[in-house]
């Protein structure tokens, strides 16, 4: 081998020892990068869950109190409702008891309606 063949082939082999001298230092820096992350993650983690915990147990709760107040304001509206009703047959008996009369009239009407058409059909 020339002198000059030697020193090329020398260089080369110090380029390569180089560049797998860097690469296995990167290697070990993505290494270091990755096992911080995955530490970073669990301890993460378990706060992230607990956090997302509360916040479901927070909208049960205000989910449980607007159902309250609907059942609340629902039930008011129609002991009110009731109360008009009453106050309404107190002060006009005659209308009252007509117009329950053609409401039970209609009732019966569309119910006979109903079961003919079902008959019909069978």
């Amino acid at each position: 081998m020339t002198a000059t063949a030697k020193k090329v082939a020398d260089t080369t082999q110090e380029m390569a020892d180089a560049a797998i001298e860097s690469t296995q230092l990167k290697a070990a820096e993505a290494e270091k990068t990755i096992q911080a992350g995955l530490y970073q993650l669990r301890e993460a983690v378990p706060a992230t869950v607990q956090r997302a915990r509360h916040q479901v147990e927070d909208l049960a709760r205000t989910g449980i109190d607007k159902a309250r107040a609907a059942s609340t304001s629902l039930r008011d509206g129609a002991h009110r409702a009731g109360e008009k009703t009453v106050d309404y047959v107190r002060e006009e008996p005659v209308k009252a008891m007509l117009m329950a009369a053609a409401a039970g009239a209609a009732a019966t009407l569309l119910i006979g309606w109903a079961t003919r058409q079902r008959a019909q059909r069978h």
